[in-house]
């Protein structure tokens, strides 16, 4: 008897284990199904489950991206979808409600909206299409993945809205620098003249604006809150990115392409490539939108980095008798208000009141700012331009669909198969009255206000042999596209080897994944010369130096040398500007990188204390390296990635079932190949190549790619995380030219 229940209860306990085992594995990728389709449907997938849809229409092809999107990422589109439209509260309940109000005040929503009325006939076919995919999925019934299970929240049928927003929030992530603007706001009230080293360039230190550092501190908690890189919840693609192309004569054109994001499972885009008769539309695609974002064509490749400021703030008066009126640049006059119901999980609904100035929405009400943002400056143009770069056949159909691009507002790298390659700026952008959008202005003063907007055809462009992009200004002559940019250590570091190697595919790659640390090569000469020391460590500085300053797993110069900025920073800054800010200030790297620049490299007059900062900092850095463990004492112990879900750490046990790594790093802040990490956080990675992709732009044109994570958002698929030892290892999978090449279809969707 008691072998009787022993046997039974084993076997339940080994039915439980398969079945939960395969709802984490999520569907299977293989079976034929009845959907709304006007022709058959063939999906293919390859080693890493990269689907390839053949498809008579391409309506069709977006019905079976939006079915695919659902079936293997249905978690991540629902976060998404509820960040952009304002409703996370409406899953989380309370503790989404500041989020909601947050992405509200800035204008997201209201940038769906107006996209959304815009929109051509045939964009909404192919959005109807999409969705209709979509739904189909949620519709069939069936099981939903582990995060909305245990969060008991059913998904609601998908709107055409739902796209939109999604795209908004998009433009959103890649378009701001209001963080950066903030705090130089607040570096210059605490400092005064001494934060002239955080401003980049020749730009001289605005007039002083009276409002506290711990004041704009307080907005920039609230401003978290809307960030994909503070807030995993809004983890949408924000276009950090490397990109170049380098034509060839009398061979193929290469494209490289990888975009920097922040690192999580599922990672943030999701492969996909569709065909229609001839017609493709192949690369990176974004759970919740239909196309791709950066990818390619049977004619040409594109893809986008980040360098537009189109978005500035502005502190505003407001009458202390009427708290509607606002003093303007022509006098006092009445905002306008707008009321939102948030939905609130398990209680009434949040009531908001909007304010809008005449410079835009009030962010926060005290002290009130405002955020005047270009797109929602157009009524003309919306996400059409998206569809029309995926189809576009030809150099004039590349330039036209940008002609209408209103956002984000990013350059384009360009190449096609005629050995065409260059690189435009889009998006639209304001024509300031005064400053370059790098600190706040008053609302009031008669020259902070926009002039106008720069013209979308008329935007720069460069040509050449080579031309290559990493966030840095596309031009340093008028009109201004943005003063806020990336340090040019990675973009300095693309254009030398372009000038003298990396002209076949293995030598894109290689570049792809540098390691070389431009910023230690130009840096620590100085450094080293304005020390007084000796002994091994500065013997392993000098050594990995003079190798080149290559920023690898088993390196111990990288890691001294981090050890020795970090604590540099530190001695130079945490006293003079206050624990509250100065931790503020490690998140910033750029801010950090512009000061040392500036000092290091004789920039500006640092009226800093650098010389005695440099020894007591690399005296620091000495003994926390003697402090640790000497088997560990390597770059790659130190500086490693662990990919973390949203939902980590939610529940018992949930880190061991979503999350993946750790993983050793090589690659850093200022590297090609680049392994983010925060100042403040030291040297655990949080951002980096959410794609990687080299193209030969032959007939046809051959990809390689590799992302971190996988395609699949199911926990306990075979490809959640089949892609990551490849990304980490700097291999790269070879893609399908067509669909053919996989043999017969996995998947078969009939009418």
């Amino acid at each position: 008897m008691i072998r009787s229940i022993a046997l039974a209860l084993a076997l339940l306990i080994g039915a439980g284990y398969l079945f939960i085992s395969s709802w984490l594995a999520g569907p299977d990728n293989s079976g034929e199904f009845k959907g709304p389709v006007t022709h058959p449907v063939e999906i293919r997938y390859d080693e890493h489950a990269r689907p390839f849809v053949s498809a008579a229409t391409f309506e069709d092809a977006f019905f079976a991206q939006g079915w695919l999107h659902a079936r293997d990422r249905l978690w991540q589109m629902e976060t998404f979808r509820r960040a952009a439209t304002g409703r996370l509260a409406e899953l989380l309940g309370k503790p989404g409600l500041s989020t909601d109000i947050a992405i509200w005040r800035s204008g997201v929503p209201e940038l769906g909206s107006r996209m959304e009325k815009v929109a051509s006939e045939q964009l909404m076919n192919y959005i109807e299409a999409y969705i209709l995919g979509i739904n189909t999925w949620l519709l069939e019934g069936n099981f939903l993945p582990p995060e909305l299970t245990l969060l008991d929240a059913e998904p609601k049928p998908w709107q055409p809205s739902d796209v939109f927003a999604m795209a908004a929030l998009m433009a959103y992530q890649s378009a701001n620098n209001m963080e950066n603007e903030l705090m130089r706001l607040a570096l210059i009230e605490r400092l005064g003249d001494k934060a002239h080293v955080f401003i980049p360039d020749e730009t001289p230190l605005p007039n002083p604006i009276q409002i506290s550092a711990t004041s704009i501190l307080s907005t920039l908690e609230n401003y978290d809150l809307t960030l994909a890189r503070r807030n995993p919840l809004f983890a949408a693609p924000s276009l950090g990115s490397n990109s170049w192309a380098i034509a060839r004569p009398s061979l193929p054109s290469l494209f490289a392409f990888d975009s920097h994001d922040g690192l999580a499972l599922p990672n943030l885009t999701y492969d996909v490539h569709l065909f229609v008769g001839s017609q493709q539309i192949r690369g990176n695609s974004v759970p919740g939108l239909l196309g791709v974002i950066n990818g390619y064509n049977e004619f040409m490749a594109w893809g986008f980095t980040n360098i537009g400021d189109s978005q500035d703030l502005f502190l505003e008066t407001r009458d202390t008798e009427d708290h509607n009126r606002f003093k303007g640049r022509a006098g006092w006059y009445s905002a306008t208000k707008q009321i939102v119901e948030i939905p609130v999980r398990d209680s009434s609904p949040y009531v908001l009141e909007l304010v809008k100035t005449e410079n835009g929405r009030l962010i926060q009400d005290e002290p009130p700012i405002a955020v005047r943002w270009a797109p929602l400056e157009d009524h003309s143009y919306g996400l059409d331009a998206l569809l029309k770069l995926n189809r576009a056949t030809s150099l004039d159909a590349f330039h036209s669909a940008l002609d209408t691009f209103v956002a984000p507002s990013a350059n384009a790298t360009y190449a096609d198969k005629t050995g065409v390659v260059l690189q435009r700026a889009l998006g639209l952008l304001p024509n300031r009255g005064s400053g370059a959008g790098l600190v706040p202005l008053r609302a009031d003063d008669l020259d902070s206000g926009w002039r106008n907007m720069l013209p979308l055809d008329g935007l720069p462009m460069v040509e050449g042999h080579t031309v290559a992009a990493a966030n840095r200004p596309i031009t340093t002559t008028p009109p201004l596209i943005s003063a806020d940019n990336a340090p040019g250590y990675r973009v300095a570091r693309i254009e030398a080897v372009l000038a003298t190697n990396a002209h076949t595919v293995k030598d894109t790659q290689a570049l792809q994944t540098d390691a070389t640390n431009l910023q230690a090569l130009r840096l620590l000469p100085t450094m080293l010369s304005r020390v007084n020391e000796d002994g091994a460590e500065i013997d392993t500085l000098k050594v990995w130096l003079d190798q080149g300053a290559i920023e690898a797993v088993d390196s111990q110069g990288a890691l001294i040398f981090a050890l020795w900025y970090q604590h540099l920073v530190e001695v130079l800054f945490r006293e003079p500007l206050g624990d509250d800010l100065y931790a503020r200030l490690l998140r910033l790297s750029y801010l950090i990188n512009e000061a040392i620049d500036n000092q290091l490299l004789g920039r500006k007059d640092p009226s800093w204390p650098i010389s005695e900062a440099l020894t007591e900092s690399l005296e620091r850095a000495i003994v926390e390296y003697n402090a640790i463990d000497p088997s560990r004492r390597y770059w790659g112990h130190q500086h490693h990635l662990t990919l973390k879900h949203e939902m980590s750490g939610a529940f018992p046990f949930s880190e061991a079932l979503f999350d993946r790594g750790p993983y050793p790093m090589w690659g850093g802040n200022t590297t090609t190949g680049r392994a983010r990490y925060s100042y403040s956080r030291p040297f655990a990675v949080t951002g980096g190549a959410t794609t990687r992709t080299v193209l030969k732009m032959s007939d046809p044109i051959e990809a390689w790619m590799i992302m971190p994570g996988g395609q699949s958002g199911w926990p306990g698929s075979d490809h959640y995380n089949d892609q990551t030892a490849h990304w980490v290892d700097k291999t790269y999978s070879k893609i399908a030219t067509s669909p053919d090449e996989l043999g017969p279809a996995d998947i078969l969707i009939l009418p």
